[in-house]
């Protein structure tokens, strides 16, 4: 591929990316999901109400859960929206033949969902930093590092959803995303019983999966938070190049699905 082609690519991919954005803030789904979280999160002011004091790390840990559910259900949602719609409404001819490929259109997708997501976390993120610091007079710096973690988590659970809309149903999209995103999280624990038993066949089949599924054990936050436990930059770097890995190899995949199959 010429330089030339490289950035006609980009540009059409960029394009994609910023109306996709567009259609997920038009969207009534994601609105309610925003007007769901705010207030949530905002209830952290009500744990002064009986004057137990304020629990900083308590409140941390829910809110970036609400925050990491709330992007969970949006990654299911609109990912599905992005792909199997276009499909089935046959729109997608539109966008194949100006993009050079359907890898394109795929990393266009990708990148449409990811805006959404960064606006999101933002959002929210900030709304939980504000609160605490208003409420508990604190600067917790592990709010931005643990929306980073959550943010790079959603990227690789989009990518993997994404994937599997490419060459299946809606049905079977959700229900082996969340089969994966359930794996995901016992990768480690897997591993450890297989070595702890001694069986060198599960622990031969524990490397394969976690070689090629997504480990999403990596991206845990709550022992950070509620321990205090800074996190390194030199580990922050190796989970972001593992992500943008994982997400490349997976949207390639999609990719691959989607050149093969019978528009």
């Amino acid at each position: 591929m010429t330089f030339g082609g490289f950035k006609s690519s980009c540009l059409i991919s960029g394009s994609i990316a910023y109306y996709s954005f567009l259609e997920a803030l038009r969207n009534r789904l994601f609105l309610g999901m925003i007007l769901l979280a705010i207030p949530l999160s905002s209830a952290a002011w009500l744990l002064d109400t009986y004057q137990l004091g304020f629990q900083v790390r308590l409140v941390t840990d829910a809110g970036l859960t609400l925050i990491s559910l709330i992007g969970l259900l949006v990654v299911l949602f609109f990912s599905l929206d992005q792909i199997i719609p276009d499909i089935e409404k046959r729109t997608i001819y539109f966008v194949i033949t100006r993009a050079p490929s359907r890898h394109v259109y795929m990393a266009g997708r990708f990148g449409g969902i990811a805006l959404t997501l960064l606006f999101l976390d933002l959002l929210l993120g900030s709304l939980l930093f504000a609160i605490l610091r208003m409420q508990a007079g604190v600067w917790l710096l592990e709010i931005p590092v643990a929306m980073f973690m959550v943010f790079l988590k959603q990227l690789l659970l989009v990518s993997v959803v994404m994937m599997l809309a490419a060459c299946s149903t809606k049905i079977i999209t959700v229900s082996l995303s969340v089969l994966f995103y359930v794996i995901g999280h016992g990768l480690d624990i897997f591993r450890m019983l297989a070595e702890r038993k001694g069986n060198l066949l599960l622990t031969w089949l524990s490397d394969i999966f976690i070689f090629i599924l997504p480990d999403f054990s990596l991206y845990e936050t709550r022992v950070m938070v509620m321990h205090e436990i800074p996190a390194r930059g030199s580990a922050l770097l190796l989970l972001g190049l593992y992500t943008m890995a994982a997400v490349f190899f997976y949207l390639s995949l999609g990719g691959a699905a989607l050149d093969r199959r019978d528009l």
